[in-house]
């Protein structure tokens, strides 16, 4: 009978403290790990590197999320580590959402080694590239130890270079482990660490370089932007890009463009679904669009397109979406915009003086934005408390510096029908890359964790209760978080849909999918403070006592989805009546 190999537990701990000793040399600081056998050896050896702090999740898929709030907090690449099996699969979800929104993750997976693979043993299932074609790069690496340390350095080198250039995501490295896994008391000799090499990636503008800075410029341009994380200079040339070519930006709510002190100079639109979905509009055809990052989440902007067309859409985008759900792209730019919008801008300053390229096109959309905001305030002034009582009142209370993560679903079509353009400086984020719901609380403690401005989590009551893994850690993690749950006992983002009236449908049973739970048990599971308001005064005294508060914070307010329907709904009414009344633009 052949005895299974062995492994020199020496061999196995030197390999592992080498990569993840390269992983530091690279930037990373954070591992956030699960508790499991197989994982032993690289458990151990991220505990023991300098430079490294390791956080430890109950579950893979809250500790993913985390992970992808956290490298969005800080900018830099985060590791992931668990056992080998289907904790290896629980990553999925925040590995798809790290892809499509361009998050660098390095997801280490523990395996076991190829002779018990395929013959029943435990925990053993295929993780070669389990990840599929929703990664930058994957490897299944030599058994730990069999290679020298050196080996394990030069494949985390590549991992965090392939993580973070040319196009940022999530890798894979799955590492087959023998027993014995105990690692030994002693250190392992150091080695030798590569150094990452500088980013220079070139920026190609492609035909915005004639359409902007050439001398035939169209005036009537808008510039869209979509879902995306723009660093402060970014933003800043964006905001400059807009002002030089009277060109305006309608900002989604997580394009990182409707809040900050950008905004005091640029013409910033935040009510461009509610514009774009009035008549006004439609004498209203662009020469030219300029769509940046994702698809917005204004279903306007698509409706619009199909009706009035556009002389030439320019997608730019670094991560190779281009969406194109109208099918009207002619022109596709691959860099991250805004690095394009600083090339632009330096070109415009070569080339021309002054510093406004305000016209009659710049103007007519920002009256309209005017009075749009007026009419959508109005409605919501009037109206009864429900979830635009709940964006305006996280308006009015939230501090100058903030964090707002919001859930996908209706909360953020929520915030984008109801949060103006304001000058503070807030970061409004969202998981706008697959656009599910899965793990936005864990998202938003990873963001909290990465952050020193004070967090705040707006979900509805399903996405938190997809979640409540993640929620249940926050203390465990020592991390401050207020989240606001709108809770209408269900999805009431289906309540839109045309198949809500119809008679012959259980719409309520088959797709509001009420839950029938008191949510306020949450925070007892939880171990945070609950509050209960129930109009808006109330939510902003809560959310002035809680915001900049330590500890968790549970804010629960009763909604219901046919009021909520009722008011979008008026309010796309009142801003097209004062857009017709006012004549702007006629």
């Amino acid at each position: 009978m052949n005895a299974l190999p062995s492994t020199d537990p020496m061999a196995t701990q030197a390999w592992c403290r080498a990569l993840f000793s390269q992983l530091v040399e690279c930037g990373v600081t954070h591992v956030a790990a699960s508790p499991g056998s197989r994982s032993t050896p690289m458990t151990v050896a991220a505990d023991r590197t300098p430079g490294l702090e390791v956080s430890m999740h109950l579950d893979e898929r809250a500790g993913g999320f985390f992970a992808l709030g956290l490298a969005r907090a800080t900018g830099r690449p985060v590791a992931l580590l668990c056992t080998s099996g289907t904790a290896a699969a629980n990553y999925l979800p925040a590995m798809v959402e790290a892809f499509h929104s361009g998050v660098p993750l390095v997801a280490l997976t523990a395996d076991r080694p190829p002779e018990l693979q395929g013959v029943g043993a435990p925990q053993a299932i295929d993780q070669d590239r389990i990840y599929g074609s929703h990664v930058r790069w994957a490897i299944t690496t030599a058994v730990a130890g069999t290679e020298s340390s050196g080996e394990a350095a030069s494949v985390a080198h590549q991992a965090v270079v392939r993580a973070t250039r040319p196009s940022p995501g999530p890798v894979h490295l799955n590492v087959p482990l023998r027993e014995p896994l105990e690692p030994p008391a002693d250190d392992p000799p150091p080695t030798g660490l590569l150094p990452l090499p500088p980013d220079r990636v070139p920026v190609e503008a492609g035909c915005l370089n004639e359409l902007v800075t050439g001398p035939d410029r169209p005036e009537r341009g808008l510039i869209v932007a979509g879902p995306m994380d723009p660093t402060s200079a970014g933003v800043t040339a964006l905001a400059k890009l807009a002002r030089r070519t009277g060109w305006p930006i309608l900002a989604d709510p997580v394009s990182g463009l409707r809040r900050g002190p950008h905004v005091t100079h640029a013409p910033v639109l935040a009510t461009g679904d509610h514009l774009l979905r009035s008549g006004w509009a439609d004498d209203l055809r662009p020469d030219v669009v300029v769509q940046l990052g994702a698809m917005p989440t204004s279903k306007g902007y698509r409706l619009w397109l199909d009706r009035v067309g556009v002389g030439r859409l320019v997608a730019v985008d670094h991560l190779g979406r281009f969406p194109d759900t109208a099918l009207l792209v002619t022109d596709r730019v691959a860099a991250e915009p805004g690095r394009v919008a600083t090339h632009l801008v330096d070109r415009l300053a070569d080339l021309t003086t002054g510093d406004d390229g305000t016209s009659d096109w710049t103007r007519t959309w920002i009256t309209a934005e005017v009075t749009a905001t007026s009419a959508v305030a109005d409605v919501v002034a009037a109206a009864p408390f429900d979830e635009p009582g709940v964006v305006a009142a996280l308006d009015v209370a939230l501090p100058d510096t903030a964090t707002l993560v919001v859930g996908n679903s209706m909360p953020l079509r929520d915030v984008d029908a109801f949060l103006p353009v304001d000058h503070r400086n807030w970061s409004v984020l969202g998981n706008r890359g697959a656009n599910g719901i899965d793990g936005q609380v864990s998202t938003a403690i990873g963001v909290a964790a990465g952050s020193d401005a004070p967090t705040v989590l707006l979900t509805g009551d399903l996405t938190l209760l997809h979640d409540l893994g993640g929620l249940t850690a926050a203390r465990r993690l020592g991390v401050d978080l207020t989240v606001v749950v709108v809770d209408n006992d269900g999805g009431g983002i289906f309540s839109f849909l045309p198949i809500a009236q119809e008679s012959h449908i259980d719409h309520q049973r088959l797709f509001h999918t009420p839950h029938g739970l008191d949510l306020s048990h949450v925070a007892v599971l939880a171990d945070a403070t609950l509050h209960k308001p129930t109009d808006r005064p109330s939510l902003e005294a809560v959310l002035g006592g809680t915001v900049e508060t330590s500890g968790l914070h549970l804010i629960h307010v009763r909604t219901d989805a046919s009021t909520n329907v009722r008011l979008h709904r008026e309010a796309a009414q009142a801003v097209d009546h004062a857009l017709c009344a006012k004549e702007i633009g006629q």
